[in-house]
């Protein structure tokens, strides 16, 4: 069986605009509205990447990588928390007097027991407590994830360009500056960063995410290497790269 890299499924990606992306500078206010929404669609196809990656090669996982799939997995989650979080903390209760957040709130809440079970299977199979079982993994990954595709769809409309211009413009840019202030949080995780940098299209923003150039350097110079084994489940390389698991061709 030829196995298709590319992750557009099961879960539909959110669609980009490349001539936009193209000209669009991540690190530049002057276009606030445009860069947020951009910048929310770009994390969010890392998130629905992923768990394509988790469903396509969850069957295929040879033993001797388990723990890396497992490990990749949880990467996924803490990823998930750590974005939803920055949300609740930083983006809704700032846009919540122009624009209802709280449906977004609750679609977090939605799916998250579910999410929590996936988790726990994950790190019980992590620590050597379970037996890896591809069949489950998918399951539990299909309990939460419909609906955490499509509240990634949702939320995107809910901070669209043309409702963003409707907020003060300094008020934007406390938010952004919030949010970067939270990618420090990057420091504290061994897998944040390898995890973005791994599931991102790099032809639709190849200066995506923007971070402090230092921190860059180590995170993807070092970071990465903490956990390399993680990251032959990611659908691309550091360098852009499309890539297959297992690394061999699969033969018809």
């Amino acid at each position: 069986m030829q196995i298709d890299p590319n992750h557009e499924g099961p879960y539909p990606l959110l669609p980009v605009d490349s001539e936009t992306c193209s000209h669009l500078n991540f690190s530049d206010t002057d276009d606030i509205a445009q860069w947020f929404s951009t910048d929310l669609t770009l994390m969010h196809n890392v998130i629905i990447r992923a768990l394509n990656a988790i469903w396509l090669y969850a069957p295929l996982v040879l033993p001797e990588d388990e723990s890396a799939f497992t490990g990749y997995a949880l990467a996924c989650v803490s990823m998930i928390r750590w974005h939803h979080d920055a949300q609740e903390n930083f983006v809704f209760p700032r846009l919540q007097r122009k624009a209802d957040m709280r449906p977004n709130v609750l679609q977090h809440l939605g799916f998250d027991a579910r999410m929590k079970s996936f988790e726990e299977y994950l790190n019980k199979v992590h620590d050597r407590r379970e037996p890896f079982d591809s069949e489950k993994v998918i399951e539990l990954r299909r309990g939460f994830g419909g609906k955490l595709v499509q509240h990634l769809h949702d939320e995107v409309r809910t901070v669209s360009p043309a409702r963003l211009l409707t907020f003060n413009r300094d008020k934007l840019k406390r938010i952004a500056d919030a949010l970067d202030d939270n990618k420090t949080g990057f420091r504290d995780s061994s897998t944040l960063f390898p995890f973005i940098i791994t599931a991102h299209n790099q032809e639709h923003a190849p200066d995506w995410p923007v971070v402090p150039t230092a921190l860059k350097w180590f995170l993807s110079h070092v970071g990465l290497h903490l956990h390399r084994q993680y990251w032959i489940f990611s659908p691309y390389t550091i360098d852009g790269e499309l890539q297959n698991y297992p690394p061999h061709k699969h033969e018809d």
